[in-house]
């Protein structure tokens, strides 16, 4: 059991380095396959299947109704009528029919024989300017453009995470790559001191001393080891292939080394881009472009309902005629549906809901452009000063780098010990260390102060 566990240690370890999984082809990798894109486009195919059902109800309709009643031989009625509505998207109901009545005892209302017809209904007042079908279907529409927005924000989310593991797992391998070649160094200064003892020029204490560092950095290369494997494997979250299926990244690939220097941009263009562009307050003005076709259909229903209908009307299917007939004096049939609240409460009480809704949300907008503001500043000033804080720490592990060849030129002169060698070493170990780490950090907040002003996911289609 042991064997096989450092086996599999050791062969990954033994193939790493082998081939290069660059940045560019993760991102491609990830976008073309990583399933949040598919959830992303689902979730606008909702809105779109949405809007296509808010438009079912400007559908023309065909209806047919048929009453046929005979009792003792004798045939009471036989009434037909089919016909053929349209609403309309402006408010105008188109309709178009015929009515067959036969019978002994038809209802003194209905035109015996054959009657076609043809009519209009048209709301004056109340649901002339917008009704609740037209408001819902632009209110779908609407809520296409918000959904995108929304998920743009959702992507812009995901790719930040995405990134962030990759240079993680690219600091690890670093971080692992250094360990490694410093044991190595070690393991040689451990070799050349056992032959100065052998000859009688090292002392034990030497060996002793030389040794000690190949097992501390042996230890802390095995550490690093397991960092960077384990990054791999969380890196592997957002690896998917063309069957999206999720696969585990390979262990003989390593990622590409870091940059040290990033092209910035300058703080207050990103600020001016985040206002224009944030998919967080796209989406907030798109809900305010409907809740504004909510206020106005509001605003309609505190008006008095006014419905005029106008049918005309034509014996044996020839209504023609009687269309073309003045100021209505035959074969037509007008009238009107007339309805008003005499509070108006329920009408008054929907736009007041709305309006509060406005304002909150224009308060909510104002808050948060403010809050991206400051985090798109925030992590500006973030990567300005570990931009600042690299240089350092490089400069830092060069002279600490200057100090160890010193020591060890001093060394083979005589003049220096194996024990400040070792500490130099340490030293500059901690160093390069710190300088990835700073790295890492300042990687970080170059790509999230993008994250900040909502540009990592790609703009919509």
């Amino acid at each position: 059991m042991r064997l096989s566990v450092i086996l599999g240690l050791l062969l990954p370890l033994l193939s790493v380095g082998q081939d290069i999984f660059p940045y560019e082809a993760f991102l491609k990798t990830f976008e073309e396959n990583h399933p949040a894109f598919e959830i992303s486009k689902a979730n606008i195919g909702q809105s779109e299947a949405t809007l296509l059902s808010s438009r079912g109800v400007f559908d023309p309709t065909f209806s047919m109704s048929s009453n046929n009643k005979t009792l003792d031989g004798k045939q009471y009625y036989m009434e037909q009528n089919p016909e053929l509505k349209w609403q309309t998207p402006y408010g105008l109901r188109i309709k178009a029919g015929n009515d067959y009545n036969v019978g002994s005892f038809l209802n003194t209302e209905v035109t015996p024989g054959n009657l076609s017809y043809m009519g209009l209904e048209l709301p004056v007042l109340k649901g002339l300017l917008i009704d609740q079908d037209r408001a819902t279907r632009k209110q779908a529409q609407i809520m296409i453009s918000q959904s995108t927005e929304e998920q743009r924000n959702y992507l812009n989310d995901v790719y930040l995470e995405a990134i962030e593991h990759y240079w993680q797992w690219a600091a690890s391998y670093q971080i692992y790559a250094l360990l490694l070649n410093q044991e190595g160094n070690a393991q040689r200064r451990l070799q050349i001191t056992k032959v100065g003892f052998t000859n009688g020029a090292k002392s034990r204490a030497d060996t002793v001393e030389a040794s000690l560092q190949v097992q501390n950095i042996g230890l802390l290369q095995q550490e690093a080891f397991i960092e960077f494997r384990t990054k791999s494997i969380a890196l592997s979250a957002f690896l998917w292939n063309d069957q999206g299926d999720p696969y585990l990244l390979r262990p003989d690939l390593r990622p590409e080394t870091m940059p040290e220097k990033l092209i910035l941009v300058d703080t207050e263009e990103l600020v001016l881009q985040s206002r224009l562009n944030h998919p967080k307050l796209a989406s907030y003005r798109f809900k305010l472009d409907g809740l504004a076709v909510e206020r106005l259909l509001n605003r309609q229903s505190v008006l008095p309902t006014l419905d005029l209908k106008y049918n005309v009307l034509g014996k044996d299917y020839f209504f023609v005629e009687s269309a073309v007939n003045p100021y209505l004096r035959n074969n037509y049939k007008f009238g009107f549906d007339f309805k008003i609240p005499l509070l108006l409460r329920e009408g008054r009480g929907k736009f007041q809901k709305t309006k509060f809704k406005i304002l909150e949300t224009n308060l909510l907008q104002k808050q948060t452009t403010w809050s991206i503001e400051n985090k798109v500043r925030e992590w500006g000033t973030a990567t300005v000063l570990l931009d600042r804080q690299l240089r350092t720490a490089g400069q830092l592990a060069r002279n600490y780098e200057f100090m160890l060849q010193n020591e060890e030129l001093k060394f083979n002169q005589g003049s220096s010990s194996l024990f400040l060698i070792i500490s130099r070493e340490n030293k500059l170990i901690n160093a390069r260390q710190k300088v990835l780490k700073v790295n890492l950090k300042y990687i970080k907040a170059y790509y999230k102060q993008r994250w900040a002003a909502g540009l990592l996911a790609p703009p919509p289609a």
